[in-house]
Formats: structure tokens, C-alpha cells, sequence
């Protein structure tokens, strides 16, 4: 194979490559702009949950931890390490308690930092003096 074939592509190519403006991104001394479309942190409006916990059996990576409290309050966390920002706990909330936000998680030194939680008290002042672990009784009606 002939030299100077290799070096006809390379020649043009490095001049026009030279003489290009920079198309990096000035981060770490700039803000850094997000697309609209970029889906990083988990959102979650504890008010519009019920707590099924639809959210948490869809995610792939196990990042989302739902658990009812007696009386209607519920408890939701998510571990941002484990969170891949796939968008399935969006999808599946039915509700739609759960976005993602155009916006990244920063780094931080510890683990624990990374974990997120939200908790929506109980409606009813009465019903949270059931044991969680009470059996749970269903009325069945006398004509069935």
C-alpha cells in the first residue's frame, strides 16, 4: 500500500480540525447547561403517593424503597448510587408522584448523603395505633 495515500487523508484533515473553534464545555469553571431532555434526579411529591409501590417493583437497579405506614402514611426513599435515571419509576407511577428533573447529583464524601427520603404522615390520628405487624381483617358482607 502506497505512503502518500495516508498522508493525502491526514494533511487535509488536520488543517480543518486546526482551524476550528473548541467545541468543549467550559464546566468546571462555567455552568454547565442540561439539555430539557436529560433526566438525572428523582422528584417525588409525597402527596400525590398512595404507596403502592408500583415505582419500586419497576426499577431495574433497586434504587427506590416504598413501605405503608398504618393509617395512610408512607415512606419513600431513593439511594442515588444504585439509580441508573432510566425513568421507569416515572413511568410506572400512576399517580405521577415521581419525575425526573433536569438536574445531576453532585459528588459528595459520604454514602449515606446519597440516599433521599420523603415521608407523608398518617391522615388519621386513630388508625396509627395499630401494630404494623396486626393481621390485617376483611368484612364480608351476610348475603355472600
Amino acid at each position: 500500500m502506497p505512503r502518500h495515500s495516508s498522508r493525502a487523508y491526514l494533511i487535509p484533515h488536520l488543517l480543518r480540525t486546526l482551524f476550528r473553534p473548541r467545541v468543549t464545555v467550559h464546566y468546571p469553571y462555567g455552568p454547565l447547561s442540561l439539555t430539557p431532555a436529560y433526566r438525572g434526579e428523582v422528584i417525588c411529591d409525597i402527596d400525590a403517593c398512595t404507596g403502592c409501590g408500583l415505582c419500586a417493583r419497576d426499577c431495574p437497579s433497586r434504587a427506590l424503597k416504598v413501605e405503608r405506614k398504618p393509617g395512610g402514611g408512607v415512606v419513600m426513599e431513593h439511594l442515588y448510587d444504585r439509580c441508573s435515571s432510566c425513568g421507569q419509576c416515572e413511568i410506572g407511577c400512576r399517580r405521577g408522584a415521581i419525575s425526573l428533573a433536569p438536574s445531576f447529583v453532585r459528588g459528595v464524601q459520604s454514602r449515606d448523603s446519597l440516599v433521599h427520603r420523603w415521608e407523608k404522615q398518617a391522615e388519621n390520628a386513630d388508625a396509627t395505633d395499630v401494630p404494623a405487624d396486626a393481621p390485617r381483617t376483611r368484612r364480608v358482607s351476610p348475603g355472600r
